[in-house]
């Protein structure tokens, strides 16, 4: 690939964004870039508390300015939280100057990964607690139909496989990288 622009890593919490954007950036020797941790890091809090203190209104309106931050650097790999291409600034900005990479993870393998997770804030009753199994596999089967066709619009969608590691997801997605360059590359002659 020889010029890379920005490649924005999508898809729900728990998809593999940002080990799989990182090993990417080690493989590219270009930066790595996670949409959260920039956040928590800037406002020295975590997500959870952010959401728990100034609500999901206020933590979409400071991800969009720290998103607008990390797109100054480029070429970089951004590991996007999951709600955030459902910005459309966000989105619209992506499309037209990045490659946009969803990593597709079965609702079963999600639910795994994420049932312990105590620092995902949309998987937490009122009260903080995180949800029963039930309840928890329902929210995220909503959550994820609500993002899909949102996530379902990046130029290039890893449809990862439960048994993959972290190493086979990041070759597949590789190969589907230089097929893209490719394709326009040919599209562009």
């Amino acid at each position: 690939m020889n010029s890379l622009k920005t490649i924005a890593m999508t898809g729900f919490m728990g998809s593999g964004k940002s080990a799989i954007g990182a090993r990417l950036a080690d493989q590219f020797k270009i930066p790595f870039r996670d949409l959260d941790k920039m956040i928590e890091q800037g406002e020295q809090r975590l997500i959870t508390d952010i959401f728990r203190d100034s609500g999901e209104t206020y933590f979409r309106k400071i991800e969009r300015n720290y998103f607008e931050k990390a797109v100054l650097e480029s070429p970089l790999i951004l590991a996007l939280g999951g709600g955030a291409m459902q910005q459309p600034e966000i989105g619209d900005y992506l499309k037209a100057h990045a490659i946009t990479v969803y990593l597709d993870v079965p609702v079963k393998t999600l639910f795994e990964r994420l049932r312990k997770c105590q620092n995902r804030p949309l998987l937490h009753d009122k009260s903080g607690k995180l949800l029963n199994a039930e309840a928890l596999m329902h929210r995220i089967s909503r959550l994820l139909a609500e993002r899909e066709p949102v996530y379902r619009r990046a130029d290039i969608t890893v449809t990862v496989q439960p048994e993959w590691t972290q190493e086979q997801t990041t070759k597949q997605l590789i190969k589907q990288l230089e097929s893209h360059a490719s394709t326009a590359i040919t599209e562009d002659s």
